[in-house]
């Protein structure tokens, strides 16, 4: 999947996104995905449109939790513009991972509810892992490189 395949995404469509990034299921393969990161998504569509975007797979979370204490409108809003902030680096596939791992219990138990400090701490989370996922990746293409010398 390239950039150009941007338009061809269900970004309004949480369920359809799942389905379209199913074999997407580990940092390795979300990082080197080639899926468009959230700041090309904020270039190319302005800031409204990847906000939104966060904002209704943040929801689609929030319903399919089922959790007592659900997050409101503003709250949603607040955490979508606390992830752009501070992971504008990821791309559609990781965001993607972050939910679908969520509603599978990845990140432990909810305790009947929701909010943003929750969500921030998945992706922080997961932009660890993202990160020594990266870094190891690297390393191995180091040492290859290296023993070819």
């Amino acid at each position: 999947m390239n950039l150009i395949a941007m338009d061809k995404l269900a970004l309004n469509k949480p369920a359809q996104l799942m389905v379209q990034l199913k074999g997407m299921n580990t940092p390795a393969k979300c990082a080197f995905s080639q899926t468009p990161a959230l700041a090309i998504v904020k270039k190319e569509k302005g800031e409204k449109s990847v906000l939104t975007i966060i904002q209704i797979l943040i929801s689609d979370c929030n319903d399919f939790l089922n959790v007592a204490r659900k997050m409101s409108a503003e709250q949603i809003s607040q955490t979508a513009n606390m992830i752009l902030s501070d992971f504008y680096y990821m791309n559609i596939a990781d965001i993607n991972l972050v939910f679908t791992r969520a509603k599978k219990g990845y990140y432990g138990e909810l305790y009947q509810s929701l909010d943003g400090m929750k969500i921030y701490q998945w992706f922080e989370k997961y932009s660890n892992e993202r990160a020594q996922t990266i870094y190891d990746d690297r390393l191995k293409d180091h040492d290859i490189i290296k023993s070819k010398e």
